[in-house]
């Protein structure tokens, strides 16, 4: 196994054997020229004079010396190359690994905004002077402008063409109260079409505990609001098949019951008026048995015209059974139910429906007309009341008009 050494040392060994050489060589030239009898060992070490010891040693002293200088210089030369090129590779791993951080940090931009054009949606980062300092794709084409002409832009300027913040603007909002928001609303597309988008906003807070961006996340919900759309009209459209008579439009006998359990109610709270009708076609069984129910259908839907026409948007009219009509007349008094009574029963008598080209028929209807005092906590008696009035028109000679009060 080989030993490396240093320059230093080297000199150092070289320096202490000179000083050894020259001691010996000193020691032979005495030992010649010394007389006979005399050592070469004794001569080596003590066998001389003061003189040529003190020469000899200092010499010899002097030559080690020497080496020792020059083995302390070399060492130091060698440190400094060594610390030299520690310093080099110090900074050449500094480089590196400066380089290697710097890749680092390219990767996870570019990996960041991969990700951040990735997004589908319309995404922004916006500082507190509205400005925008990041925005994907879809935010572009959300606002229709180029993306690089949004960045550095404050948004309100680049989107809207305003000098000012948009009135309810949420992104306001959160920088304001520091909390999460989010809105509804419609937005005009570039087809010229309509849309409903959702915006969500969220804080980033700094070391200072400060709202210092707000990132606007914008999501498309117009299919869901269509489909929301869609279930209300088709609740709408229960509620209504719940409530409406299917035939001739008017409310059946559970909403009329219930509209008139409300006017009862109103009444014996603030003491105004109700007047109620009840109406009944005659012979319409008649009409049936000869034309057939189609025909007859047909009339119920012509009387439930006339019934509406006739009628102020306030009051309540439904179809209570068959050919009968329920009337409900609320701020209304029993003079002012009757006249209506009798304007109806004339229109109906002069209402005809054609069966065959040629050929028309036409019906009458008997009325009961009573007023509401509220005395009846119940719905079915007061409908009672009402039955019984028209039980009097029908037996007095039908297409007539009775009042019960």
């Amino acid at each position: 196994m080989s030993v490396k050494l240093k320059p230093e040392h080297k000199i150092l060994g070289l320096s202490i054997t000179g000083g050894i050489v020259i001691w010996l060589l000193d020691a032979i030239l005495g030992y010649a020229a010394s007389p006979s009898g005399t050592t070469f060992v004794s001569m080596l070490f003590h066998d001389t004079s003061p003189h040529e010891l003190y020469s000899r040693v200092a010499l010899s002293l002097a030559f080690v010396g020497m080496g020792i200088l020059l083995a302390a210089f070399f060492g130091k030369l060698g440190k400094a190359d060594d610390d030299k090129n520690t310093v080099n590779i110090s900074i050449a791993d500094d480089v590196s690994e400066e380089k290697k951080d710097k890749e680092t940090i390219e990767q996870s931009a570019r990996f960041l905004d991969t990700i951040f054009h990735s997004i589908r949606d319309p995404f922004v980062i916006l500082d507190r002077n509205y400005t925008i300092v990041r925005a994907n794709r879809a935010y572009s084409a959300l606002k229709n402008v180029v993306l690089e002409d949004l960045i550095d832009r404050k948004c309100y300027e680049i989107t809207r063409n305003r000098s000012a913040v948009c009135d309810e603007c949420i992104v306001a909002k959160t920088f304001r109260i520091g909390d999460p928001c989010s809105k509804e609303k419609k937005v005009p597309t570039r087809h010229g079409a309509e849309e409903w988008i959702e915006i969500y906003t969220y804080p980033i807070i700094d070391e200072q505990h400060e709202v210092s961006h707000v990132i606007e996340y914008v999501r498309n919900i117009t299919d869901r609001k269509r489909a929301d759309e869609q279930r209300q009209l088709f609740i709408q459209e229960l509620e209504m098949l719940s409530s409406v008579d299917a035939l001739t439009g008017l409310l059946n006998r559970r909403m009329l019951y219930d509209r008139l359990r409300h006017e009862i109610e109103r009444v014996r709270r603030y003491k105004v008026d109700l007047a109620l009708m009840f109406c009944d076609l005659d012979y319409f069984k008649e009409i049936n048995d000869t034309h057939g129910h189609k025909v007859g259908d047909e009339v119920l839907k012509l009387v439930a015209g006339i019934l509406k026409k006739s009628l102020r948007t306030s009051d309540i009219v439904g179809r209570y059974g068959g050919d009968e009509f329920l009337v409900v007349l609320p701020q209304t008094s029993l003079k002012g139910a009757h006249d209506l009574a009798e304007r109806i029963r004339e229109t109906v008598q002069e209402m005809r429906y054609e069966v065959y080209e040629g050929q028309s028929i036409g019906t009458t209807m008997s009325i009961g007309v009573t007023y509401y005092t509220g005395g009846e906590t119940d719905v079915d008696a007061l409908i009672n009341r009402i039955d019984t009035a028209l039980y009097v028109s029908k037996r007095a000679g039908k297409n007539q008009v009775y009042s019960l009060v």
